[in-house]
């Protein structure tokens, strides 16, 4: 190995552990960018992501990055996107490292590749498509703990359509809600019928019959 300045020297065990501490699919990569930029790669681990090793180049993006660091003064340029010629989608972090003047000497750069975590992001993606018909008329699922629970859920739903709190609803509105609660499938519930009928102040009776009205 060519000489390295001390500075450098000492982050190239940090190359080797935090590859390991990322796994296989992370690419650590120490640039010595004192000299010959065209085999600045000094220390690597997982190069198998980028297909480099040491004595590569340094790559154009980290050249431009590296540009912008001694103009800005920047530390570092974070998640930026740097895909490989066979179309691996990587995402890269480069840190600067500066002499005792603040002079960039070199960087320490990060590579995951995340092509199998954007597939699976495009699978998920689209296994979440939902329909948008009648998005407006249908309720939320509701996981209700108890039947109890899941009755007050599905008469609130159905007020939040009507828009009219039930101490005024007339005869004809109140028909219109049971008639909306049926469709809904409330009635399905055991103890549903006297369950709306006190919420009504009216007889199970006259549940019944405002529920014949819907279907003579």
């Amino acid at each position: 190995m060519k000489n390295v300045h001390p500075i450098l020297a000492s982050y190239i065990p940090v190359v080797e552990g935090l590859a390991r501490t990322f796994g296989e699919h992370c690419e650590v990569v120490l640039h010595d960018l004192t000299g010959d930029i065209s085999s600045s790669i000094i220390a690597i681990s997982n190069g198998h992501v980028s297909g480099r090793k040491i004595g590569s180049p340094v790559t154009n993006l980290a050249l431009q990055a590296l540009c912008t660091a001694k103009v800005s003064e920047e530390a570092f340029d974070l998640n930026y996107r740097n895909d490989t010629i066979k179309g691996k989608q990587i995402k890269s972090s480069s840190i600067y490292i500066k002499d005792e003047q603040g002079e960039v000497i070199g960087s320490l750069c990060i590579n995951l590749d995340i092509t199998h975590l954007a597939m699976a992001q495009s699978f998920i993606e689209s296994m979440m498509v939902i329909q948008d018909k009648r998005e407006a008329e249908k309720a939320e699922e509701s996981f209700a703990p108890t039947v109890g629970t899941l009755m007050e859920q599905m008469i609130e739903d159905c007020l939040k359509r009507t828009g009219k709190p039930i101490a005024l609803m007339q005869k004809e509105e109140k028909i219109q809600f049971i008639h909306q609660l049926d469709e809904m499938g409330l009635f399905l519930i055991k103890g549903a019928v006297q369950y709306v009928a006190d919420l009504l102040d009216i007889s199970k009776f006259t549940v019944y019959n405002y529920l014949d009205k819907k279907n003579p």
